[in-house]
């Protein structure tokens, strides 16, 4: 009893708030999501899992919650390393969860030597007590369910924390409420570092730019910044500069050691794509390592990939990019690496351009070798390929050989027939090809990706069809020299297409009819391109880019098919009939073009761009019909005089300098459009009265008075406004006129609405209008402000009489744009109108607002 009351004394005298945990950066950030989470308040037992890869912070988390709130509980236990207390022996799996219990009632209730019988204990001596346990580092569900297989087995109130790498072990025990632990963000990852190098959170100015690349090398992975940081405490400037450039390669003992427990506990196949990412494929697309990766379906690699992501030994992000951490990658290089020391042409991949080259050069590769990857930027001088080098490499399936500088040049010298040994390649990436044919023994069976820009192909492989059966993409852009286009009758598996800048090409044949699976062709800037098939509808394209293809007269009808078409800068002088009947299209951009007279378009179209088509003198009338138009340009249309009436769904109008444009068929009645008629200087008279009686968002044209209606006027960029309310007036928004001087651009205005001499602004108004151009003439700029509507000013002060308030105005323009003059035009609260500004869209279309009775 002695014992046991001095006990229970140093306990309380020992209680005193930890402060173990108050330095570490970003840990409040981390308690207040977990206290969300965990709920202390229910009066339900609730599991709550914490996950993320090792390294990131889990065990420290559950640490900090522990101290922070055990004592709010009758018992509680931090269980550190549940995986290795939990196997290691002979025993079989009732055994090990006996003793996994036994281990945890023990440290729990402080019962040394404690021997359970059944696995039934915990429920029997917790089912009515109010425990708080950390379970750390689970890797498998069998401890689940011998520490927490149900939530009965805990009194009211009781909250159990697991920590694991693999989120599936959450899932298949229905643990719902999980955290997954963010990485640091840039400034407390280098705050982490700093502490641990310099018992700082901030390094000094000497040591800012080479600790932002320590830093950076960690990938902010906690445990790797705090590793680091404590190795390079203390070492001068000199010997951080020295160890930069290892350590980049290199990962250090203990980090290694902790990021290797994930990768050996992996399955043989996951471990395979696991270096295949690290090594090959990190930051690309999941559909493209499924495809790049040989496994026995698609389905293994579409489940390897959950394993991984799952162990969060990937990342796979919303767009579908698959992201491996920077210090997982030099985990699998070094893993490869280890295959065989000292003699890289035995290992399963090449990384170092060094290594490549001796085995390129020596004949030393072998058939274990499944993929290389080299930038020739990384090359100090020009190096030459035996011409044997592939020879014995029979399962080799990728070549990346890349230049991340195109300026640089190609240093790799490859015989002629230096590509004939590979029946199994898959990916073939040869920036800057040196030859003007691949060799006539090239085996194309394989191949998923063939990529070689900037070469000096004049041709693939002349006129006969190739086995292309795997062909997904195809890059040949920037080859100058290309004058045939491929052959490709047999690559119906063909998705995307980069023929652009191939300024020799000067047919697009009829071949391509067999690409039912091509969705992007890409033929920008092929200079000479004269001749497209007809007759032909490619089913599943759908982007076309015909971009300064200088030659071309000819309208493109290759597909019916398309969301977006671009033939900018093209010799195409007609849009024909047919369009009318696409189904998908979205977007039409045909700048600069030969077109005079524009009188066909496809009704469902979304955007269309006719900026710079100098020749353009008419459009059709029949553009109100396209119901779904919601941006027009017809900028530098210098030749266009007459706007036709435009459908209500448009909101965005621009017209800079269209230097003929006089008449308009108005007025505008979409309260959300945006009118920009910069240096539209030949504007009429009915036109500019027909945009002042519109409804529109923001506008902008010639002028260079405040128009008389605006009852208040100021010079310069502000105003002060006495007001006296009759008692029957409100308003809850106001229309704004700036006078913009000429020889400025404007870009932007900041409103700033005030009720008072002092104090901040009850309103803030930001209207934009990017890409203007120089303003050749004063112009005018209006726009309308609409206060919120729990605003609780002017509308309440009107409803007493002879009520007077000051407001202030003060309206800011960006870049230098000077406001001339300025006015404002109080406008009556109607519900048509406010209802109007707020949807983006209405079947009627609001009356312009009344005045405001408001008096000076």
């Amino acid at each position: 009893m002695i014992t046991t009351i001095a006990k229970d004394v140093l306990n309380k005298l020992n209680a005193t708030p930890s402060r173990d945990f108050e330095d570490l950066v970003g840990i409040e950030s981390h308690i207040a999501r977990m206290k969300t989470l965990l709920c202390l308040e229910s009066q339900e037992v609730r599991l709550v899992g914490i996950w993320g890869p090792a390294g990131i912070g889990k065990t420290t988390i559950a640490r900090a919650l522990y101290n922070q709130f055990h004592e709010n509980f009758k018992l509680s236990i931090f269980m550190e390393n549940v995986s290795e207390s939990y196997g290691g022996t002979n025993l079989d799996s009732y055994g090990l969860k006996l003793g996994l219990q036994q281990r945890f009632l023990s440290k729990l209730l402080d019962q040394h030597g404690l021997r359970i019988h059944h696995l039934g204990a915990i429920k029997e001596r917790l089912k009515n007590q109010k425990v708080l346990a950390v379970l750390d580092d689970v890797d498998n569900i069998e401890q689940l369910q011998a520490l927490a297989k149900e939530t009965q087995w805990f009194g009211n109130k009781s909250r159990i924390i697991v920590t694991t790498r693999n989120k599936q072990l959450l899932i298949s025990h229905n643990i719902s409420h999980v955290y997954k632990v963010p990485f640091p963000s840039r400034e407390e990852a280098l705050a982490i570092f700093c502490q641990h190098a310099f018992r700082e959170c901030y390094p000094s100015d000497d040591f800012k730019d080479i600790a932002i690349e320590f830093a950076t090398l960690a990938g902010h992975l906690p445990l790797g910044l705090r590793v680091l940081g404590s190795f390079m405490r203390g070492k001068s400037k000199e010997e951080w500069e020295v160890s930069l450039p290892t350590l980049k390669t290199r990962l250090t003992g203990e980090i290694e050691k902790l990021l290797k427990v994930g990768y050996e506990g992996l399955h043989k196949d996951d471990k395979a794509l696991f270096l295949h990412i690290a090594c090959l494929f990190n930051g690309h697309h999941e559909t493209y390592v499924k495809q790049m990766v040989v496994a026995n379906s698609d389905l293994d690699v579409s489940f390897g990939l959950k394993v991984l992501a799952d162990r969060s030994l990937i990342q796979i992000y919303v767009d579908g990019k698959v992201v491996m951490h920077s210090l997982l990658r030099q985990l699998g290089r070094e893993v490869v690496r280890e295959q065989s020391v000292d003699e890289p042409g035995k290992r399963q991949f090449l990384m170092s351009a060094r290594e490549i080259c001796g085995v390129l050069s020596n004949n030393t590769g072998t058939d274990s070798v499944l993929g290389m990857s080299v930038d020739m930027c990384d090359l100090n001088e020009d190096f030459y390929i035996n011409e044997k080098a592939f020879e014995n490499m029979r399962n080799l399936l990728y070549i990346r050989i890349y230049r991340s500088n195109d300026a640089n040049p190609n240093k790799m010298k490859l015989p002629d027939d230096g590509l004939s040994y590979l029946p199994q390649l898959r990916l073939l990436q040869w920036d800057a090809y040196p030859h003007m044919f691949l060799p006539s023994r090239f085996r194309t069976e394989c191949l998923v990706e063939l990529s070689m820009s900037h070469s000096k192909l004049k041709t693939l492989w002349g006129d006969n069809a190739q086995p292309l059966r795997n062909l997904k993409n195809m890059n040949l852009s920037n080859s100058p020299n290309l004058e045939s286009f491929p052959n490709l009758l047999e690559a119906t598996k063909l998705e995307r297409l980069d023929l652009s800048w191939c300024e020799s090409l000067v047919e697009l044949p009829s071949s391509i009819q067999n690409l039912h699976k091509l969705s992007l062709l890409e033929m920008s800037c092929c200079t000479s391109l004269e001749i497209l098939p007809t007759n032909i509808n490619l089913a599943s394209l759908s982007r076309l880019h015909f971009r300064n293809c200088l030659r071309l007269k000819t309208f493109p009808e290759i597909s019916t098919n398309l969301n977006y078409l671009k033939i900018k800068g093209t010799a195409i002088t007609e849009v024909p009939p047919s369009v009318k009947s696409w189904r998908r299209i979205e977007e039409i951009c045909m700048e600069s073009t030969e077109v005079r007279i524009l009188m066909n378009l496809p009704y469902i179209l979304d955007t269309l761009c006719l900026r710079g088509n100098t020749k353009l003198v008419a459009i059709a009338n029949y553009l109100i019909r396209l119901r779904r138009l919601r941006m027009i340009d017809i900028s530098f249309c210098v030749s266009l005089v007459y706007l036709p009436k435009l459908p209500y769904s448009v909101r965005y109008l621009t017209a800079f300098n269209c230097e003929s444009l006089q008449r308009l068929h108005g007025p505008f009645r979409n309260p959300s459009i945006r009118l920009k008629f910069t240096n539209c200087l030949k504007l009429d008279h009915n036109a500019q009265e027909m945009i002042h009686q519109s409804v529109f968002d923001v506008v902008i044209l010639p002028g260079g008075q405040v128009p008389a209606y605006f009852t208040h006027r100021y010079n310069g960029n502000s105003g002060f406004y006495h007001f006296t309310f009759d008692g029957s007036v409100s308003f809850y928004s106001f229309k704004v006129c700036l006078v913009l001087a000429a020889g400025t651009r404007f870009e932007s205005c900041h409103t700033s609405f005030y009720t008072s001499f002092r104090g901040d602004p009850i309103k803030k108004y930001y209207t934009y209008m990017l890409n203007q151009p120089q303003l050749k003439v004063d112009h005018i700029c209006m726009f309308e402000c609409v206060l919120s509507p729990d605003y609780d000013g002017p509308p309440y002060l009107g409803t007493r009489p002879s009520t007077t308030k000051l407001f202030k105005f003060d309206f800011n323009c960006n870049y230098g744009c000077k406001v001339l003059e300025c006015g404002v035009l109080f406008l009556e609260a109607r519900k048509s109108l406010i209802a109007a500004k707020r949807a983006e869209s209405s079947s009627t279309c609001p009356r312009p607002a009344k005045r405001s009775k408001a008096q000076v």
